[in-house]
């Protein structure tokens, strides 16, 4: 069968890791994958299988944080575009990923040629928060609430996310279906044994923390924690991921001297390799709507420190039997935590977090898509 996935925006991402390893899984079942996007960077489609086709928008001239007109304009266009890809090809499933609305009114006025489904990734009472201002919100969540229930079926990659939709969207729950991400790629257990710079070994004990760095994933509280433990216990943090919050950041670490225990790693193409070197993973998030990283620290075999945020750890990690979770925001519970981690003994913990993650396996989850896809 042959499906489109719909991601008009290829970035370094989450949404982008995930698709890339369901649609190989689909590949290895015999689906013909084609994904619709921008023109994509060279590493951005690096992570898709060689097996997948490329249809692409073209370049775009607007750019993503434009305000709320332009980017109608830039759907505008982009209905047009995938309209053709849709008549010149005949997809039997166009799996939507981003830009939701808009193939959602292709389905409409293409008289149901093809099966659609929508997959959310945020929290709705969350993602609302990223729009610029009251009158953004308000229009993108009523043409949510309008155009949602139009579509032939709906994904949420957790329960959390599930329950959000149907509470801010009135949808019928028959017609979402939680299916989790596919995070446990046995790939990434070879990527995490290439080596790291010589300079960024130590003897020390090693906290890493993976995610862009913004408001969301709130590093803060991680340093926080940090500048409360480390006197007591000598360890260094190491914090993978780019982003809007590098400075404030920089100025927290400057003003409380610990630079020379805390790095800033910017992006990193695999950042698994520092996953495996490290003692312990830690997530402090304010909302997720799931957390890869999670499980992928889980595959490594690293024990997880999370924080109870909606949604998607305290589902992954089974209410704090697969990792500690602490309350959002609240440094000095974790530095507790991180306390009885790095002077515990984790081997049971860890051995319970491996046997768990292999329920968000590649092969799992595709099987479970597949059941939606093709029903």
């Amino acid at each position: 069968m042959k499906l489109f996935i719909l991601i008009p925006s290829l970035e370094k991402g989450g949404i982008e890791r995930s698709m890339s390893r369901l649609s190989r899984g689909l590949l290895d079942r015999g689906w013909d994958v084609s994904i619709i996007s921008e023109k994509p960077s060279e590493e951005s489609i690096s992570y898709f299988d060689e097996r997948v086709k490329l249809l692409s928008l073209g370049s775009s001239f607007i750019d993503q944080n434009s305000n709320i007109i332009f980017s109608i304009f830039k759907n505008i266009l982009y209905y047009f575009k995938i309209k053709k890809f849709i008549k010149k090809h005949s997809p039997d499933v166009l799996l939507a990923v981003k830009n939701i609305p808009v193939s959602i009114i292709l389905k409409i006025n293409l008289k149901n040629k093809f099966k659609l489904i929508i997959r959310e990734a945020v929290d709705p009472k969350y993602s609302s928060i990223t729009q610029r201002s009251l009158f953004s919100r308000f229009l993108i969540n009523n043409i949510k609430s309008f155009l949602y229930p139009k579509a032939d079926n709906i994904i949420a990659i957790s329960e959390g996310v599930k329950q959000s939709l149907i509470k801010n969207f009135k949808l019928d729950s028959s017609k979402i279906r939680t299916i989790y991400n596919p995070s446990a790629d046995e790939k990434i257990l070879s990527l995490a044994q290439e080596d790291i710079d010589s300079d960024l070994l130590s003897d020390k004990p090693l906290i890493i923390s993976v995610g862009r760095l913004t408001k969301q994933k709130d590093h803060i509280t991680l340093l926080k924690a940090f500048n409360k433990i480390y006197p007591k216990i000598n360890c260094n943090l190491y914090i993978v991921g780019e982003g809007s919050e590098r400075d404030n950041l920089e100025k927290f670490i400057r003003n409380n001297n610990i630079g020379d225990r805390v790095k800033l790693l910017g992006y990193q193409n695999n950042p698994w390799k520092f996953m495996s070197k490290s003692e312990l993973f830690i997530l402090s998030s304010i909302w997720e709507g799931f957390g890869n990283v999670i499980v992928e620290s889980m595959l490594i075999g690293i024990p997880v420190i999370s924080s109870d945020c909606p949604s998607g750890p305290r589902e992954i990690l089974n209410d704090g039997v697969n990792g500690k979770l602490f309350k959002v925001g609240d440094y000095s519970h974790l530095a507790k935590t991180i306390e009885d981690i790095l002077s515990g003994d984790n081997a049971e913990l860890i051995n319970r977090a491996r046997i768990r993650s292999k329920d968000f396996s590649i092969e799992k989850i595709t099987q479970e898509y597949e059941k939606i896809l093709i029903h």
